[in-house]
């Protein structure tokens, strides 16, 4: 035997070859949720080193292997998002799909300057905005689809103080006539507007106002006296700081910009429009929905056709926090069971505000 040809693997290599199926099984694993080639990555890197001891193994894993299997493992998942070649069909095939999943769909069109659109939204999220939508945050994102169409999302905070979806909608171009669109699209998901019965104050996103300026007012000192102006609590001191730019500034294309874009409307950009409101004050900006957006973006791709590829997971952890709400109860040690009882009564968030409170009595 000693002489026969020996096909059969060391041990070593038999064990080496096991642990490599086990880190592919894991890669498989996390590449069907959808992250990141990268996330993908180090989330397998810790698992098998922390939990499973495969370290020495998961040694040999490169992220060109894994950016390879996760698209092998998401090509045939995706393929319902790739969508119609033809962009008339495109946007059938698309509403269709809504529509197919509950959701409440209405298309705008104006052919003679090529602009479309259609928005969106769950019966769900319609119910949260008739109820929430005093605070509704809106924004845009794009390349999430083939033809550039940008995307849209009213966001809104909902019964639990959860940030949640209230509607989408998609426009084929910014500009004029998108702005149209989408206060169509403003109306259908606030009726009481079209019909008089509400009222509608906008205000601007602080941080994509200083973004703008660190291209449009890009002298420093004059810079600096418009982010003063936009902090001062009173509007007879921001009107004041805006004059003082202006008189200051050397630079006349500067000048007129800040004339025609922000002496007329500092209501919507300038803080003191705010001391009104605490709430106001803290949701200066709208970085919880770019945040959402960068979510929904990675399960999006710009070869994809209009079919969305929806935050599932959103929904679900706004349903959690909902259900967390009225049946989750607080333990805590040092605090009698009969007080804890009746403590029970409340909320989930007001158990915690009243354990914070007691601990404060307390000592």
């Amino acid at each position: 035997m000693s002489h026969s040809p020996d096909h059969s693997h060391p041990i070593e290599d038999s064990e080496k070859l096991k642990r490599s199926e086990v880190v592919r099984e894991l890669v498989l694993q996390e590449a069907v949720k959808n992250y990141r080639p990268p996330e993908i990555f180090s989330a397998v890197k810790e698992i098998a080193t922390e939990t499973l001891d495969l370290g020495e193994c998961v040694k040999e894993l490169r992220l060109k292997e894994v950016t390879n299997i996760k698209y092998k493992v998401r090509g045939p998942l995706d393929t319902h998002l790739v969508g119609d070649p033809k962009r008339e069909l495109d946007i059938r095939e698309a509403i269709s799909f809504l529509k197919n999943r509950g959701y409440l769909v209405e298309r705008y069109e104006i052919p003679d300057l090529s602009t479309y659109g259609f928005v969106f939204m769950h019966p769900n999220h319609l119910k949260n905005l008739e109820q929430h939508s005093w605070l509704s945050l809106i924004d845009s994102t794009h390349k999430t689809n083939r033809y550039d169409c940008r995307l849209f999302t009213l966001y809104i905070r909902n019964s639990y103080g959860c940030w949640d979806v209230g509607a989408h909608f998609f426009v084929s171009k910014e500009n004029s006539e998108t702005v149209a669109m989408e206060s169509n699209a403003i109306k259908m998901a606030f009726p009481g507007l079209k019909n008089g019965e509400q009222e509608c104050d906008v205000f601007f996103c602080t941080v994509h106002v200083m973004r703008t300026w660190m291209s449009k007012i890009y002298e420093k000192k004059t810079r600096q006296k418009m982010l003063h102006a936009m902090h001062k609590r009173t509007r007879i001191g921001c009107e004041s700081l805006i004059q003082e730019a202006i008189n200051e500034c050397a630079n006349l294309t500067i000048k007129k910009y800040i004339l025609r874009n922000y002496a007329k409307n500092m209501h919507q950009w300038a803080l003191w429009a705010r001391q009104h409101s605490p709430l106001l004050l803290q949701v200066t900006s709208t970085n919880v929905l770019e945040s959402y957006h960068s979510e929904l973006k990675r399960i999006t791709s710009p070869k994809h056709g209009l079919i969305v590829a929806l935050d599932d997971k959103k929904q679900t952890d706004s349903e959690r926090v909902a259900y967390e709400f009225r049946t989750k109860k607080i333990s805590f040690i040092g605090v009698d069971d009969e007080i804890l009882t009746e403590i029970h009564k409340f909320p989930f968030p007001v158990q915690q505000m009243i354990i914070k409170e007691y601990c404060a009595v307390d000592g």
